[in-house]
């Protein structure tokens, strides 16, 4: 993202690849559209992650829209019993935090990935539901968080500003180089 602090980052996405399935849509929550292997296809979930982990990066950052919330919110979600769980809730508190400062939007706080009430998809770890882009076993960040920024609806034409993106940016931006400069991580 062109905004400061400059961090070492990167965008991992597969929008419009067609050689995977469900790369422009899925939930994070469903085997069918995270570790489902489709007519030989990997899926866009899978995709981005292997894409994340070639990177190696020490923080991992995962930036959703939430639906059928109704809610102008976001929320902060860790994964539950890896080793870095307090450190990533410590985290992802402060984004929410800084976003909804930033913004105005509602602090829906910090949830654990096994308490959505909506996932099939299952660590082999904690045999736990949980988010496919936070298990440990997928994930090879230390630091792994994901935010839901907004409601698809109720937040659609305040996420489609570039004004409020950037915003959204540069908070999230600050507030990850604040937590790294604290914790002593070169950034």
């Amino acid at each position: 993202m062109a905004t400061l602090p400059s961090l070492k980052e990167y965008k991992v996405w597969s929008l419009g690849k067609t050689e995977l399935h469900h790369a422009d849509v899925g939930s994070n929550t469903k085997k069918l559209h995270t570790s489902d292997i489709i007519d030989g296809k990997i899926s866009g979930y899978a995709y981005e992650l292997n894409e994340a982990n070639n990177k190696k990066p020490f923080v991992f950052i995962s930036i959703h829209n939430n639906g059928g919330t109704n809610r102008h919110a976001v929320w902060g979600y860790i994964h539950y019993g890896d080793e870095y769980e307090q450190a990533n809730k410590e985290l992802a508190s402060r984004l929410v935090k800084a976003i909804c400062a930033a913004t105005k939007m509602e602090d829906r706080g910090v949830l654990l990935d096994s308490t959505t009430g909506r996932n099939d998809y299952r660590c082999a770890t904690s045999g736990k539901l949980s988010f496919y882009s936070l298990d440990e076993n997928i994930n090879k960040a230390p630091y792994r968080v994901l935010l839901e920024i907004g409601d698809n609806a109720a937040s659609h034409d305040f996420l489609q500003t570039p004004a409020n993106q950037k915003t959204i940016g540069e908070a999230i931006k600050k507030e990850l180089s604040a937590w790294l400069s604290e914790k002593g991580i070169d950034n």
